[in-house]
């Protein structure tokens, strides 16, 4: 939770894992002090309200580029969070003995409904972080099999170990004995998958960026591999990988956040060599970094026009092109187009205004 709340460009995924975190912490801490304090750790249950329903956000935000949370999906959490605060507050209300409603019999039966309504929405809520990490799992490249791998094995052994595996192995008081261990278990599980998947996706996701990085600021070795390539004999680019990059593009897998060569290369079952090389004498692009942030900026420059997204934030344009922070599109927006994506905006603004005003004239 410290380690992602701290990072100096936080991403969705790390403000959504600081808050997972900082729920299972809540749990702990009710159960631990259940004892000293009583009814009052129905107050500290308040605060985990963010279990369940928060990994399923962070699934979402793991395995899927393109929009991965909505409203409806952030509406979907909030009711779920709802459930289980109003559930913590009628437990603390009943053991303070306080009369909320004359009719406890009108009490008793909305706490039933809600509990059942709470168990239904978290058993689904459950099944679809599991199903997350595996749609789609066809069309997955080799690392994204892996991670879906992880994550989906660790999941359901977590939700094994602490559901199915323990109604085999205790007594209802034998249970109650090892339930802090077993919960404990089941939610480490989980967030060292997370944690191993987060790790996996920002290493493949580095891999390109760094070796481009170095071209980038050492243009004289790009200048000079080009010109010492170009007098290759084996420069020639076949014209089935060229139609099949051309494809992929027209596809728009650009827009794939963590987008790499080796995904390139595993779709067209070719050396990542050869995807380079078509890239530098064929599409005349210095990098496969640079090839792809080429297309991200022209959607980005598209969105940025849109009547549509006139009220769209700049880290929605971002996130809808296929960049994994407002830093990296900032910044690569400006060196491409010569501005940044705010003045690019209201340079386009102004001058339809001003189109508006000489047709009014």
């Amino acid at each position: 939770m410290l380690l992602n709340g701290m990072k100096k460009e936080k991403q969705l995924i790390h403000y959504l894992f600081a808050v997972f975190c900082g729920s299972l912490c809540m749990v702990g801490v009710q159960k631990i002090s259940a004892p000293s304090i009583g009814v009052y750790s129905y107050l500290i249950g308040l605060f985990t309200c963010a279990t369940c329903n928060m990994s399923w956000l962070i699934s979402r935000t793991l395995f899927r580029k393109h929009t991965p949370i909505s409203k409806v999906h952030i509406a979907v959490a909030g009711t779920i969070a709802g459930l289980i605060m109003f559930n913590q507050t009628w437990h603390y209300l009943v053991s303070v003995d306080v009369q909320v409603f004359p009719d406890s019999q009108f009490m008793w039966r909305l706490k039933q409904g809600m509990a059942e309504i709470t168990v239904l929405l978290s058993s689904s809520i459950l099944v679809l972080s599991f199903w997350e990490a595996l749609r789609g799992y066809k069309e997955k490249t080799k690392t994204q099999k892996l991670q879906a791998n992880i994550f989906a094995s660790c999941y359901f052994l977590a939700v094994f170990n602490a559901s199915i595996l323990p109604k085999f192995l205790f007594s209802e008081s034998e249970f109650q004995q090892f339930e802090p261990l077993i919960i404990t278990s089941s939610a480490l599980l989980i967030v060292l998958a997370m944690q191993l998947v987060m790790f996996l996706q920002k290493r493949a996701h580095s891999s390109v960026p760094e070796s481009a990085d170095i071209e980038v600021l050492n243009p004289e070795k790009v200048v000079k591999a080009t010109n010492q390539a170009e007098q290759s004999e084996n420069n020639e680019v076949e014209a089935e990988l060229i139609t099949g990059i051309e494809a992929l593009i027209n596809k728009q897998v650009y827009l794939q956040t963590n987008m790499k060569i080796s995904d390139f290369a595993q779709a067209l079952a070719v050396p990542e060599y050869k995807i380079s090389r078509a890239i530098r004498y064929h599409f005349k692009a210095a990098n496969f970094n640079l090839f792809i942030n080429q297309y991200r900026i022209q959607h980005a420059q598209g969105l940025l026009l849109k009547d549509e997204a006139t009220h769209w934030s700049i880290l929605s344009i971002a996130m809808e092109s296929g960049f994994s922070s407002l830093a990296t599109f900032n910044r690569v927006f400006k060196s491409i187009v010569g501005v940044n994506p705010n003045e690019f905006r209201k340079q386009n603004n102004s001058l339809v205004e001003q189109k508006i005003i000489g047709l009014t004239d």
